[in-house]
């Protein structure tokens, strides 16, 4: 599979316009590969454009097996592919269709699952747990707020220590400066 031809090279090609490209591109009429900034086309897809939609290097086998090498010996007639857009919604439709039931029935499985998954605990033993877990989250929120009313606590005590210990440090220096002045004036 090669992609050589860019968007430019295929309009020019075709004859169109590169939003015409951009067209047959998004209609997956044309296979495309993106290299950085630029899209190159796939050059067999750009040849059976050119050449009316139909491809035309194809193998014609006749009534004996053998393969025909010229198209006038064969009964082989040359149609354009239709594409029967009602068969491809009624096969859609089956699709969903299908897929739906798929669904329902893993839902209904999901919920009988689910409903033996809580007939299999009893319903005191259910409560029992949701109470624990309920009491157990009462007792840790109380705990965070006891421990919270501790640190504050802790905090206020460190910060009257700290300005004890500054005030202190004060009178300690404002008396050793005292000191100092009284030992030089008694010299």
């Amino acid at each position: 599979m090669s992609y050589t031809i860019d968007r430019y090279e295929g309009a020019k090609i075709l004859g169109c316009s590169t939003r015409t490209i951009d067209r047959h591109i998004s209609a997956g009429k044309i296979r495309s590969k993106r290299v950085g900034k630029k899209v190159f086309l796939h050059d067999e897809d750009v040849q059976i454009i050119k050449n009316g939609g139909i491809q035309e290097d194809y193998i014609v086998l006749g009534s004996d097996g053998q393969m025909v090498t010229s198209h006038e010996e064969s009964n082989f007639v040359r149609r354009p592919v239709m594409v029967d857009y009602k068969q491809l919604f009624d096969e859609a439709q089956k699709s969903i269709e299908r897929k739906d039931t798929l669904i329902q029935e893993l839902s209904y499985r999901a919920w009988q699952a689910e409903s033996e998954l809580k007939n299999s605990i009893s319903m005191i033993e259910y409560k029992k747990a949701t109470m624990l877990l309920e009491s157990s989250k009462m007792h840790s929120e109380e705990e965070r707020k006891n421990l919270e009313e501790k640190i504050g606590e802790i905090s206020q005590e460190l910060t009257q220590k700290n300005i004890t210990n500054v005030l202190l440090m004060i009178l300690v220096s404002v008396l050793f400066v005292v000191a100092v002045i009284l030992w030089f004036f008694a010299l």
